[in-house]
């Protein structure tokens, strides 16, 4: 359901980021009028696209197994660099998202807007927290799942 959910999310973040992109090639070739946010919707689009796309790419842990090295491991060592992968990155993406919580608390504070569309600057920022949050939550449970895996395993086998 969340997967679809944030393919869903991908999808139409890449068609407003094109849109915006195209409308901008179009207006400075042909209309030349003075219309500054175009930018800031493409980037804070890619800037979503990109997080949205790394927490899917961590499910599976394509973004940090070297697969010809991890290939070559024997199962039990794959296994535990899995575990240790995902440990860290629960570290890693906890610290981030609550150090990036607290610099939007700031942010919103300051009542601070981006130049072209005036949008509170904690906006486009938020897809740090965001991202962060799905990465820390994602990995929590495929934890959870692998320790409950290696549970039925022993219970198994005993």
């Amino acid at each position: 359901m969340i997967d679809k959910i944030e393919r869903i999310l991908i999808s139409a973040l890449f068609a407003v980021m094109v849109l915006a992109v195209f409308s901008q090639v179009v207006n400075r070739n042909i209309f030349k009028l003075e219309i500054g946010w175009f930018e800031e919707v493409a980037r804070a689009c890619m800037v979503y696209i990109i997080l949205f796309a790394a927490e899917i790419g961590l499910r599976d842990h394509s973004q940090l197994n070297i697969d010809s090295l991890v290939r070559r491991l024997p199962p039990k060592v794959a296994g535990l660099l899995q575990d240790v992968s995902t440990i860290v990155t629960i570290i890693f993406s906890g610290v981030v998202g609550l150090t990036s919580f607290r610099l939007l608390q700031t942010q919103a504070a300051a009542q601070s807007a981006t130049p072209g569309l005036g949008m509170p600057t904690w906006v486009p920022q938020a897809s740090i927290t965001v991202g962060c949050v799905l990465i820390f939550v994602t990995q929590c449970i495929i934890l959870l799942n692998t320790i409950l895996h290696h549970k039925k395993k022993e219970g198994e086998a005993a």
